[in-house]
């Protein structure tokens, strides 16, 4: 057996199940039974676990079984026999959860019959793949008579019986089975496996139950100790009674004896019920062999459902039996020697971990066995102590030593039967070892262990494959080399070889490759025979090398080893075999080289270049257009390089993976290769309008570049005249750029003609030379315009892109190498560099610079009084106070960091437009530095401004620098110091310097950047490798759906559209298409599309859907458009309408005017439409296209460059929203119903005042008690024993609470003082009276716990504090209504639950009983909001109109209700003239504990509610946004029936939008969630700048909405996927696999990570498809 070749057969599928222990002991070769390794000679004993049997162990030992070397032995397996079953720690779960819901006395499950038929036929329905029918079979029931309601059931009428039930069940399923088609064992898709998995999870929770529903016994109960023991306790007396009165009896399962004849009861039922309910105490172990046994009677009894449960394929043949042995370990396999090989350093040879935990469990083995021995030793007689012949006294002292050793004797073998359970579940899974280990030691790892995470089995070694012909090694620039080479060392290139195979064609080269032999380069290594035997060359002598050389064409006949084999040749193939000879020959320049740089975070971090062998070089040369693609730098970046060995993967990497056809990424569409930083400055220099050459310059600098040997280009090279003749011949810079065109230009095409807008602006030209800021390209001739970034560098719809899209990949390609030379000759002649005087200010610009920053010194104190309220004042005593109300509140004090951030940006802004650029000293494009930014080449304006003007603000997390409790920044800074440099505002530059406090400010905005770096790596890492999990499978297919790799169909057509990503960028780039129509035209050849497609039926319903949409289906719907020209999206057929009829360009031809025959020739709107169908039908995916991959890439990739601040300050107080890496995850990792920042945008109605608005969002703001408030005091005192107290003292408390103004109250809350009374009423004496009850219990609680800890020590836990320190921001269980410790976390939610209470406070907002007025079918008016409004006014001027008499009458009754129905309050004032106070006695008894009541007043008015709409916290209205004339209310919280309700009449209703897609969902549907999943995805990166097409983010959400809910990118969400190796390469192996084996399940390997841990292709992109060569019928 060559265990080194390939099996030649192909792996249809996989399935997954156990080996029972018959089986185990069936492969296996030797049982272990030696617990010594090695004897003292160093060798491996007999029956040890390194035994010879089990394979060598070193390199030059012999298996004693297949008698195979080290190398060609596959091993051999063992096994270790145990004493006794004990439960597996894998499935021990599930053998509890089974065990919990048999009955111990009739052995089913407690179910019902008529319940168990009905998972029955569910089960069976699903086996089919059937979801809705199984659905829909959960609702039979017995079938009843049908008679009238009013008349009674005959006695007589017939009922369906249970027998009749199941027998119908079975018969509907049948029928079911059969009219669908399908066969047991046939391919279903996620929903199917989802279903299946909900339908088992309900049905083991359905049968947990105490009391057998068939048999009506009382099953006792069980309990599990971590994964060593069951316990099991006793029953009631009452029970085990009525199991008397009943006749049952529980049988000895151990024994297989049925239970005891019934006799007569000793109690009568009636007499049974009257004993005690309470169980006893006493519980027993029960052993893994009883378990055992009964799941063995309940696997028997209810073997179909149990089949359907567990599995029912047989994999090993036979027939199909479900078995509950699954459940528990007999035998232990023992993997071969060369899985667990041993380390050897020296004469010392070291056992491998895995050996450490065999040896222990062998061990315990034999202790098991030796104290079961001892145990058996006292069950017979003869071991009975003699009592013959002694006194009393002895025989009872010898009785009692007899029973003590017993009772030792079996205490020692259950001890020892649970040391035997760890051991096993110490070698299945280290993590359920019940001992603690010591500090800092890991556990030996176990066989999960080795399975799981990245240094697993399947993450590295079946995931992440080692590869061979392969190199790393430091990369280095070169600009000399082509775009889409390699330089490679000559280190390399001998090393690494492809088999070449021998043909006539080049057997001369091979055979001269031969004879050089492995050290001379161009060399060979080997040469390989027609049955696969190699000849190495390096030891061969060049006569011999030469020899063999010559008979590289001369079949090898007799010479194989299939002939060597047999008598004279007799017996050897009688045919020349298929395949050549192949010379396994060096690399060579032209090979095709794959390069990789980690991390691979999207398609073009793997490329093809083509190799060039560089003499003299010592690393790999990599040129520069290349570096944004591999995210690489040449600071000591290494990259890999791959060599591929066979042909179809040669032909793959230069047709596909090649770099050139990388010009694009499938992120966004946008070219992501290009020249970088001094190349993008010599484009500027080289075209400006200044720049001349002579012949002599214009020749050389073409020469240079254009190497017109690379391309095969023939014939001479076409050049330009002179721009300028005289006084002497000059050619333009723009000239040279035109001859490269023209002789780069296809000869079947036309020139090129482009309009593109360029980096540098017109106002850095100068008024006269405005046209360069757009580059114009006619005929392949540059007129205007410079080639900057735009154009040359990684940028959409510039010179190269539109190359790119006109000429194809190819001569992109060519266009970058040969810029990239040109540019490189103009730096040789010309050279750049910066000096000081590029950074330098003007006398005046510096001057400017001065004024501004003067006249700006007060900017911070402008915005401190503004923000406080004191605008205008000069108090600056009032602003100390105002400012450290602020400090203490984190809200207060990011609206005031918002404030004082943008009047700092204004400042900066100013600066920084003052003196850049007019204020430099040198102008642009004399200013080298200036040059840079403003092309794009390095840096930035920021980094301009930063030297030359000023730093600016500091921002940490998007708000200042934060101020300690003292109110300093800074130690050198004043308290509460409003200036902006205290701030964080750097005023300084780094031209000058700048000043040490400024230097820290800079540092801590510097380091939060680092950290943040640091930190995001990983998390962008997991999200992508969690993203890529979930999408691999997805594929476009050949009639252009987008399934999963099980068939599941996700969308009909790709991005809505079905157009690719990179092919349709400029699509609608309707004026390009045009100016290129000829090219495009030739390109494309219309005319074969015509002959191949139908042009007339999509063209023609098109046109009807657009005119008439509601009543014919979109074109997509109807026609394919693979296969019917004109078939398209209505979008994008709209668009192409609206600029045939308004022609922007007029480049289109009038069908009334006549063009002039000077003119430019024109083509007609038919030929256009006609051209944009070839276009849209040129942009279609291909079949095959794995989209689910690059959709994973084009949202992972990105979030690379996003930061982790989680809140974005929305520039109004502390309104934030979560943004960055955290709303990622909160989106696509974990699918959060619970986001961080949850956010509604309610549009408000036209015809709305901005004070309508204001009162609306202050009646819909949650407004507490403490907002309102401006001190509390609280006065305590002792009365004196008196009659009316019983002659008891008692404590009184009055609380007082002083309101701010009323009129200040209403002005700010639009609150009235009613409304503060019905807030007293309904929240604050309630939570007041609670709070009090609870802290008394504490007291006494407390109290009882030092009593208890006196005398005692007591220990202190870190985590157990850190978890009480985060307890109030986490929900937690109460265990009783008033006992929980969570005072404030208590409060926080005070009211909510209480429907009454809530439903008051609903009532009392101000604005909400207006808004409700009407009828609610009709949609209000301007006049209806109005007249709300009004309305509202009146009431506030019928309130303020009440007289005090009412006032007065309204406080007594509030008085009487507080003291009659209070425990505590005992009086009540209030100020009904001006509502500036409110007062509260409270009295409690004398003996109470000290109570801070104060603290607790505290807290009770932040929880109070005066008035709010449920989860909802403020309405804001948001700063205007220029160009928008709308207005969006920004709502905190999540609330839509409550918004419904509030907001009618003032909110467009059918507008409203949230950041919640778990509410959208529930509210509105899957459709809704879904675009709200595409619309939050496409905020987040547009936040950040980064382009993202949207039909990557369409795939994401049709993913996550294809069940009808919101999946998750999580082990979780990939549950319900059908592929067990999938799930097991992505987190929970072990779990993943246990499950596939416990339930039977199989894998199709249809997914791509089942066939990579199988090894093979996968079914998408190439691989999608099969070719098939026919052949002869006679062949």
């Amino acid at each position: 057996m060559d265990v080194t070749r390939a099996i030649t057969s192909h792996v249809k599928g996989a399935s997954f199940s156990f080996l029972t222990a018959e089986e185990v002991r069936s492969i296996s070769v030797r049982q272990v039974v030696n617990p010594v390794l090695l004897d003292n000679a160093n060798a491996p004993t007999e029956g040890g676990l390194y035994d010879p049997a089990f394979g060598p162990m070193r390199l030059d030992d012999i298996c004693q079984t297949c008698h195979m070397n080290h190398f060609e032995c596959p091993g051999h397996f063992g096994h270790i026999e145990l004493p006794a079953p004990v439960f597996h720690p894998l499935f021990m779960n599930h053998a509890f959860s089974l065990l919990r819901g048999t009955c111990l006395y009739c052995h089913h499950f407690r179910l019902g019959r008529v319940p168990l038929a009905k998972y029955t036929a569910q089960f069976r329905l699903l086996e089919a793949g059937l979801v809705e029918e199984a659905e829909s079979m959960a609702g039979e029931q017995l079938r009843r008579p049908l008679v009238d309601e009013e008349a009674p059931v005959p006695s007589d009428a017939p009922r369906e019986t249970i027998d009749e039930f199941e027998e119908r069940l079975a018969a509907t399923v049948h029928a079911l089975i059969n009219k669908a088609g399908t066969l047991k064992g046939s391919r279903h898709d996620a929903s199917v496996y989802a279903a299946r998995r909900e339908l088992r999870n309900m049905f083991l929770k359905d049968i947990l139950r105490r009391r057998c529903d068939r048999c009506q016994a009382v099953n006792p109960t069980l309990r599990k100790d971590g994964y060593v023991k069951i316990t099991e306790r006793v029953l009631s007396a009452r029970d085990a009674a009525i199991h008397e009165a009943r006749g049952l009896r529980r049988a000895n399962v151990l024994r297989d004896d049925a239970p005891d004849a019934p006799h007569e009861p000793a109690l009568s039922m009636k007499e049974a019920r009257k004993l005690s309910k309470e169980a006893g105490d006493a519980t027993r172990i029960v052993p893994a062999s009883e378990c055992r046994a009964n799941l063995r009677r309940l696997f028997a009894n209810e073997a179909e459902i149990c089949a359907l449960l567990f599995g029912r394929h047989p994999v090993f043949g036979g027939r199909p039996q479900p078995s509950a042995d699954v459940f528990f370990v007999e035998a232990i396999c023992v993997t071969p020697t060369r899985f667990r090989p041993a380390s050897v350093m020296g004469d010392q040879t070291f056992e491998n971990p895995q050996n450490e935990l065999l040896t222990k469990v062998l061990n315990m083995t034999f202790y098991v066995r030796d104290c079961n021995v001892r145990a058996q030793a006292f069950q017979h007689k003869e071991n009975y102590p003699a009592l013959d012949g002694i006194d009393d006294t002895e025989a009872v002292h010898r009785r009692r030593l007899w029973e003590a050793e017993r009772r030792a004797a079996m205490n020692a073998l259950l001890s020892a039967m649970m040391e035997l359970q760890v051991s096993v579940n110490c070698y299945m899974d280290s993590s359920k070892n019940p001992a603690p280990m010591r500090q800092g030691q890991a556990p030996t790892p176990g066989v999960k262990q080795g399975l799981e995470k990245k240094e697993g089995l399947f993450r590295k070694h079946m995931m992440g494959k080692r590869v061979n012909f392969a190199a790393r090694s430091v990369i280095s620039p070169d600009v000399n080399i082509e775009t889409n080479e390699i330089g490679v060392p000559p280190v390399f290139a001998k090393r690494l070889t492809f088999p070449e195979p021998v043909t006539v064609h080049n057997y001369e080269l091979l055979r001269q490759l031969v004879i050089n032999g492995p050290d001379t380069y161009p060399g060979a290594h080997a040469v390989r025979a027609e049955d696969g035997t190699e000849t190495l060359l390096k030891h061969l002598s060049v006569e011999e090398r030469t020899a063999l050389a010559n008979q590289l064409l001369t079949p090898q006949g007799s010479t194989s080893r299939q002939a060597r084999g047999a008598f004279g040749g007799i017996g050897g193939t009688p045919r020349t075999p298929v395949a050549n000879k192949q010379v396994l020959r060096h690399l060579r320049t032209g090979d095709i080289l794959v390069m990789n740089r980690q991390p691979t975070l999207h398609k073009p971090s793997m490329m093809a270049h083509r190799a060039r062998v560089l003499q003299g070089e010592r690393t790999i040369r990599m040129h520069y257009a290349n570096c944004n693609s591999y995210n690489a730098d040449f600071d000591g970046d290494e990259m890999n390089m791959h060599f591929p060995q066979s042909q179809m993967a040669r032909a793959e990497c230069y047709h596909i993976a090649n770099t050139d056809n990388q010009y694009l990424v499938p992120t966004s569409g946008n070219p992501l290769r290009g020249l970088i930083q001094d190349h993008v400055v010599a484009g500027v220099w080289m075209t400006c309008k200044n720049t001349l050459y002579t012949r002599e310059e214009y020749q050389q600098l073409l020469y240079g570049a254009l190497r017109p040997e690379n391309y095969g280009m023939t014939g001479r090279i076409a050049t330009l005249p002179p721009a300028v003749y005289k006084p002497a011949p000059r050619w333009t810079g723009k000239q040279v750029i035109s001859t490269i065109l023209r002789n780069l230009q296809p000869p079947s095409a036309q020139g090129l003609n482009l309009d593109a807008k360029c980096r540098v602006a017109g106002r850095y030209w100068g008024a006269a030379h405005r046209e360069e800021e757009v580059v114009v390209v006619r005929d392949s001739e540059l007129l205007t315009g410079v080639l900057d970034k735009s154009q040359v560098g990684a940028s959409a719809f510039g010179l190269v892109h539109a190359v790119y899209e006109i000429y194809g990949s190819a001569y992109a390609g060519r266009l970058l190498s040969v810029l990239s030379r040109l540019f490189t000759l103009w730096l040789h002649y010309n050279g750049f560099s910066c000096r000081m005087d590029d950074l330098l200010l003007t006398a005046q610009g510096d001057a400017t610079r001065r004024e501004l920053l003067r006249g700006g010194a007060q900017c911070g104190l402008e915005a401190a009084r503004k923000n406080v309220g004191l605008e205008g004042s000069d108090d600056s005593h009032a602003l100390r106070v105002r400012l450290e109300e602020v400090l203490r509140d984190d809200a207060k004090l990011a609206s005031l960091d918002a404030d004082a951030m943008g009047a700092a940006n204004k400042l900066t802004s100013s600066v920084i437009s003052a003196c850049v650029p007019s204020g430099l000293y040198r102008i642009f494009p004399e200013n080298d530095m200036q040059m840079m930014a403003v092309s794009g080449a390095k840096g930035s304006a920021v980094n301009v401004s930063s030297i030359s003007c000023l730093l600016g603000p500091q921002a940490l997390e998007g708000r200042r620098v934060p101020v300690m409790v003292s109110g300093k920044t800074l130690p050198s800074f004043r308290a509460f110091d409003t200036s902006a440099r205290a701030g964080g505002f750097v005023a300084g530059r780094f031209l000058t310097g700048i000043a040490p406090q400024e230097y820290y400010f800079h540092c801590m905005a510097g380091r939060e950047g680092l950290i943040d770096t640091a930190v995001k790596t990983s998390r962008s890492g997991y999200l992508q490798r969690c993203l890529i999990k979930h999408l691999e499978g997805i594929a476009v297919q050949s009639d252009q759906t987008v399934r999963n790799s099980d068939g599941f169909l996700l969308q009909f057509h790709y991005g809505e559209d079905a157009l690719d990503v990179t092919k349709s960028r400029y699509l609608e780039r309707f004026d390009f298409a045009v100016r290129n129509f000829e090219t495009y035209r030739r390109r494309y050849n219309p005319v074969q599309l015509a002959a191949t497609m139908d042009v007339e039926c999509a063209p023609a319903h098109m046109k009807k859907a657009l005119k008439k949409p509601h009543k014919y289906a979109p074109a997509l719907s109807v026609y394919s458009p693979a296969r019917y020209f004109g078939s398209m999206s209505e979008t994008f057929a709209r668009k192409v309408d609206e600029y045939v009829q308004t022609n922007p360009s007029g480049l289109l031809a009038s069908k009334k005017s006549q063009p002039s025959p000077l003119a430019e020739q024109l083509i007609t709107a038919d030929q256009f439409r006609a051209m944009t169908k070839v276009l849209y039908h040129h942009g279609l995916v291909e079949p095959g296209e794995n989209v689910g991959l690059l959709a994973a890439q084009g949202i992972g990739e990105p979030s690379t460059q996003m930061t982790l601040n989680t809140f974005h300050f929305a520039g109004h107080g502390a309104a934030n929203v979560t943004l960055g890496i955290p709303r990622l995850r909160e989106i696509v990792m974990t699918a959060s119903k619970d986001i961080k920042t949850p956010i509604m945008r309610l549009p408000v109605r036209e015809g709305l005042t901005d004070a309508q608005m204001r009162t609306f969002c202050k009646d819909g703001s949650r407004l507490v008690l403490s907002q309102i408030i401006e001190e509390a005091t609280v006065t305590e005192r002792i009365l004196p024993k008196t009659a009316a107290n019983h002659y008891q003292r008692q404590k009184t408390y009055t609380v007082r609470l002083q309101f701010y103004p009323a009129d200040e109250v209403r002005e700010e809350y639009n609150t009235s003082t009613e409304h503060v009374l019905r807030g007293l009423e309904a929240t604050f004496v309630p939570l007041v009276e609670r709070e009090i009850v609870r802290e008394l219990k504490r007291f006494h609680r407390d109290a009882a716990r030092q009593i208890q800890a006196i005398g005692r020590g007591e220990t202190y836990n870190e985590q157990a504090t850190a978890g009480d320190e985060e307890a109030p921001s986490q929900p937690q269980q109460r265990r009783g209504g008033d006992d929980s410790d969570d005072d404030e976390g208590a409060l926080s939610d005070a009211g909510d639950d209480d429907d009454a209470t809530t439903a008051k406070r609903r009532a009392n907002a101000g604005s909400k009983v207006s808004y409700d007025e009407g009828d609610a079918d009709e949609r209000p008016t301007e006049d209806d909001i109005a007249e709300a409004f009004d309305d509202e006014a009146a009431e506030d001027a019928d309130e303020d109109d009440a007289t005090v008499a009412d006032s007065d009458a309204r406080v007594a009754d509030l008085g009487e209700k507080f003291t009659s129905e209070s425990k505590f309050v005992t009086g009540f004032r209030f100020d009904t003239l001006h509502g500036a106070w409110a007062e509260f006695d409270l009295q409690l008894l004398n003996t109470t504990e000290k109570m801070l009541l104060i603290n607790v007043i505290e807290r009770v008015c932040r929880a109070s509610v005066i008035h709010e709409i449920p989860r909802i916290s403020r309405i804001m209205v948001p700063p205007p946004t220029p160009g928008e004339s709308s207005v969006s209310l920004t709502v905190e919280g999540i609330n839509f029936p409550g918004l419904w309700e509030f907001g009618f009449g003032v909110v467009d209703l059918d507008a409203m939008y949230t950041n919640d897609i778990g509410a959208l969902l529930a509210c509105y549907g899957v459709e809704a969630a879904r675009a709200a999943i595409v619309t939050e995805l496409k905020g987040i990166f547009d936040t950040y700048g980064i382009g993202v097409s949207m039909r990557h983010l369409f795939l994401i959400a049709d993913y996550q909405t294809a069940f009808g809910d919101f999946r998750p990118f999580s082990r979780g969400g990939l549950a319900d996927a059908p592929s067990p190796l999938l799930k097991a390469s992505f987190e929970m192996t072990m779990a993943f696999l246990s499950g596939a084996a416990l339930f039977q399940e199989s894998d199709d390997l249809s997914s791509p990570s089942s066939n990579i841990v199988v090894g093979r292709p996968v079914k998408t992109g190439t691989g999608a498809t099969t070719v098939h060569m026919p052949v002869a019928a006679g062949a």
